[in-house]
């Protein structure tokens, strides 16, 4: 049990053993992403993909396939934008990083929004971690206490030769413990699927995919046949796939917008 002057445990080796009671999350939070807490709704900006509801998309020639991902824009008196491809239909990661990269350039408020998020998160943890440390030193005033109780009652004549201290107290600590991870654990769930939902409305790649493309995994994509409603212009993509596609663009952005 560590005293009041031990030095601070590394805050990463704490939020680890929270893993213990991690069941299989299809979610990514940021930096790292342990299992997350809901912090108050944070209100980021949504990417507005250019949409107009009077304009009418030149139509395809016919000899040529017309790609639905490919939305109609807003027709413009100077120049006509290159349309945007749909996020929730993007399934590989170059796909994903230009429309990442392009979302970043329309949207004003898409960098303010990460870094709000990342630094939302590392408040909680660091919470979290500040908590824990209070619910150890109480455990381990409580022995303190307890001993010099003991102490006293033994120089009366009145108690017992040994302070009550033995593993028992320490199951107990430990079980009081465990029980606090347990809830830090719900908390972390619960922010992850928030972080989850806020990439999604920002139209970050890999967070809101459709789910006619998501397969299970260990899906033969040779031999089965996919789904009919499917876009067929995008490549099928398994759960386990999808969550690494995930991972890899949160710690793109990590890389890009840390402090």
């Amino acid at each position: 049990m560590e005293q009041g002057n031990a030095p601070v445990p590394d805050l990463q080796a704490i939020l680890a053993t929270l893993s213990q009671y991690t069941g299989s999350a299809g979610g990514v939070p940021l930096q790292h992403l342990p299992e997350h807490y809901a912090p108050p709704p944070v209100e980021l900006g949504h990417v507005a993909f250019e949409r107009s509801a009077t304009s009418t998309p030149q139509p395809a020639p016919a000899e040529k396939a017309h790609d639905p991902r490919l939305r109609p824009q807003a027709r413009s008196a100077i120049a006509s934008p290159k349309p945007m491809i749909d996020p929730a239909t993007i399934t590989t990661w170059q796909e994903g990083l230009r429309c990442v990269t392009k979302i970043a350039a329309r949207n004003v408020q898409f960098v303010a929004s990460i870094k709000k998020m990342m630094d939302d998160q590392r408040k909680h943890e660091m919470r979290w971690y500040s908590e824990r440390q209070a619910l150890k030193q109480m455990q381990n005033n409580r022995k303190s206490s307890s001993a010099k109780a003991a102490s006293i009652l033994q120089s009366l004549g009145s108690g017992p030769a040994v302070a009550p201290t033995s593993a028992e107290a320490e199951a107990d600590n430990q079980v009081e413990l465990s029980e606090y991870d347990r809830k830090i654990h719900v908390a972390q769930r619960s922010m992850e699927e928030a972080m989850t939902a806020e990439l999604k409305g920002l139209g970050v790649p890999f967070f809101g995919t459709d789910l006619t493309l998501v397969v299970p995994d260990g899906y033969n994509m040779t031999k089965e046949h996919p789904p009919e409603s499917h876009p067929k212009w995008s490549a099928l993509v398994t759960e386990g796939e999808l969550l690494a596609l995930r991972r890899r663009m949160v710690g793109h952005l990590e890389d890009l917008y840390r402090d």
